[in-house]
């Protein structure tokens, strides 16, 4: 491929592009909405990443399609190197399994902890939630009251509660072993130290609790299995490298 045309499969998706505009947005620092963020207001992260792309570091290039080729069927490697499933990530089902949680003694209600809410709107209208759980959600800025009060009305109209709590990742209001599962979508990727953030959302976790994640940095399953949850605690990783930037997984307490 020419590096014209990689870069027009790397932003061919309008989808993505708008992902990589909500993660802009979503800087606490900044209040702009997304239709008002520019292409040149993407961060470096992903400027690098194009750079992955466009010199053929990611499964074209030197070598490439004979790494590509020994990969086990269904199988692939995340930026990180970890061996993944094959599996273009899907985020209302990466949620629904993450809140597919058993715990001996437990209610059948869960408490779920949904970190990097942003105004709620979007979570809520796609319905990421199951009927019959708790729903706490966090952001360091609190939506508009007419956003809020949108999106508990949506919630109770389906079956589950939600409310909203200003708060810091980073810090996290809540006592050990809180919540049966948490879960958050393209927010890891904001001016923090993602490791101070997946060990406070680990310390929340109660034992058997999944940590579902939706994420567009690629290697962040680095962080969230190597360095704070362990190799035993993947339930499943999926990327598709060829097809999308976003990695997603659920990994559990233990």
């Amino acid at each position: 491929l020419s590096m014209k045309n990689r870069r027009q499969y790397m932003y061919s998706d309008k989808a993505e592009v708008s992902e990589l505009r909500v993660s802009v947005y979503r800087d606490a620092t900044d209040t702009r909405y997304p239709h008002d963020i520019t292409q040149a207001d993407i961060s470096r992260r992903h400027l690098f990443r194009g750079a992955l792309w466009t010199t053929g570091m990611m499964y074209w290039g030197s070598g490439s399609a004979s790494i590509a080729s020994e990969m086990p069927i269904g199988r692939t490697k995340s930026l990180s190197g970890r061996l993944v499933d094959q599996v273009e990530p899907d985020e209302k089902e990466t949620y629904a399994e993450a809140q597919n949680v058993f715990e001996p003694g437990a209610t059948t209600q869960k408490r779920i902890l949904w970190v990097g809410s942003g105004d709620m709107r979007r979570g809520v209208s796609a319905n990421l939630f199951q009927a019959g759980n708790e729903v706490i959600a966090v952001d360091l800025i609190r939506p508009d009251a007419k956003d809020i009060h949108a999106a508990t009305r949506h919630a109770t109209e389906y079956g589950y509660d939600l409310r909203f709590v200003r708060g810091d990742a980073t810090k996290l209001k809540f006592k050990d072993e809180t919540f049966d599962v948490v879960v958050s979508s393209m927010f890891l990727c904001q001016d923090f130290d993602p490791e101070v953030v997946v060990s406070e959302i680990r310390r929340v976790l109660k034992p058997g609790g999944r940590f579902g994640f939706y994420e567009h940095v690629e290697d962040i399953d680095k962080v969230i299995i190597d360095k704070v949850f362990g190799e035993q605690s993947v339930i499943r990783v999926q990327a598709h490298p060829e097809q999308t930037n976003v990695i997603a997984g659920i990994v559990m307490k233990v």
